[in-house]
């Protein structure tokens, strides 16, 4: 058996506490220590919304979502099986969400992200074309401003909501205090700005040394944005990807 760079490394999950689960045992599987601090809590938007679009579903050509929460947050309000829109998804996690459903999306890109995404949309967007863009609270407006511009005539519905949690705040500041991190996981822009917020004025102090890895360019950006050097970010923009990223850099670490 191969022996993992990341054995016995901690590495902080800042995932909210429904998707942090199967993270920390991916990490586990390669002899890392996850600690799960969630940055962020995720909620239902309102349901008499989602339900009453949901009605209106034979209207759109396309519905499209940028996430895996999305789907998750969704669905629920749809008896299926009925018929629906052709589907896009951003990437192989939100396609997953949409199999547990027992649906497969007409769109996936390659490269994990809404401009992407749009690139592949657009050619098959006819003038006048309605599009239902499922979306959190936070998602960025590239995607449906990409489509407008071609043409289509684009609803958005938040359908769940990314809020910062700070219940974790003073274990945090004890751990990264007492240097008992090697390592931070940050997913989304939003888990940026929670940490951002929680160790305030403390950010780059706290954060010396130890190695900060994003989940993709999208959230690269947020944190340099906010003035936290980005150590690993990989070039697949998934839980193994990352975990892959953070194995190459503690291996050359060690050299």
């Amino acid at each position: 058996m191969t022996h993992s760079a990341l054995a016995g490394k901690t590495v902080l999950v800042t995932r909210g506490k429904e998707q942090a689960a199967s993270f920390s045992a991916k990490l586990r599987a390669v002899g890392a220590v996850p600690v799960e601090i969630p940055l962020i809590a995720i909620r239902p938007a309102a349901p008499e919304e989602i339900a009453s679009m949901v009605e209106r579903l034979g209207e759109y050509r396309w519905l499209v979502f940028t996430s895996a929460n999305a789907v998750r947050f969704f669905f629920p309000h749809v008896s299926l099986p009925r018929p629906l829109p052709e589907m896009a998804v951003v990437g192989r996690k939100t396609a997953a969400a949409l199999a547990e459903h027992g649906l497969s999306p007409a769109l996936v890109p390659d490269d994990y992200t809404a401009e992407r995404l749009a690139d592949l949309l657009m050619p098959r967007v006819k003038q006048g074309d309605r599009v239902l863009f499922v979306k959190g609270n936070l998602a960025r407006p590239t995607l449906p401003e990409a489509l407008r511009n071609a043409g289509a005539a684009v609803d958005e519905l938040t359908v769940y909501e990314t809020e910062p949690d700070e219940n974790g705040r003073e274990r945090l500041l004890s751990l990264l205090r007492r240097r008992e991190l090697d390592a931070v996981t940050l997913m989304s822009p939003s888990a940026v700005d929670s940490l951002v917020r929680l160790l305030d004025k403390e950010v780059d102090a706290l954060l010396s040394g130890v190695a900060v890895a994003c989940i993709g360019p999208v959230t690269k950006e947020a944190a340099e944005r906010a003035g936290i050097p980005v150590h690993i970010c990989p070039t697949d923009y998934t839980t193994d990807g990352i975990i892959k990223a953070m194995e190459q850099y503690f291996s050359m670490e060690g050299r």
